[in-house]
């Protein structure tokens, strides 16, 4: 256990972390996508990553569990990820800080939300992305989506 400080600091800790674990999945995810569409199998690119400077949670707890797998089913929904994301923008705004990768990560997760079921699970972001790209991340599909 973690003493953030006075009263809500834990509430934005909570905000500023999913701040870094949503912009790591779509960055992860970015990076993914391209690899497939120049031929890289998604599976490898997860474990080059994990053993590389680029492993973050997404790589290690999110690709091959829930989104590789096609299950989308972590159990955090994009609904509150979006929330913690506009707070985060928000302790942004009030602090007078610029967060101009912030701001950009929330409106991303904005679209994503609009792109997705109701109460989707927060891995679906990757699979509103892979229509976005006409790629697939999917193991064995080597077509676009």
């Amino acid at each position: 256990m973690f003493r953030t400080g006075p009263l809500g600091s834990g509430h934005a800790m909570k905000a500023l972390n999913n701040l870094v674990s949503a912009a790591g999945l779509i960055a992860a995810a970015e990076a993914l996508l391209v690899g497939r569409a120049f031929g890289l199998d998604p599976g490898t690119m997860v474990d080059v990553l994990n053993a590389s400077t680029g492993r973050n949670n997404s790589t290690e707890n999110k690709f091959k569990q829930y989104i590789l797998s096609r299950t989308f089913n972590s159990g955090f929904t994009l609904d509150l990820m979006l929330k913690d994301l506009t707070t985060a923008v928000d302790l942004a705004r009030k602090t007078g800080t610029p967060a101009l990768l912030a701001n950009a990560c929330r409106e991303l997760w904005a679209a994503a939300r609009s792109g997705v079921e109701q109460g989707a699970d927060h891995t679906e972001v990757v699979r509103w992305l892979e229509q976005l790209a006409g790629v697939t991340l999917e193991p064995g599909v080597k077509e676009s989506v």
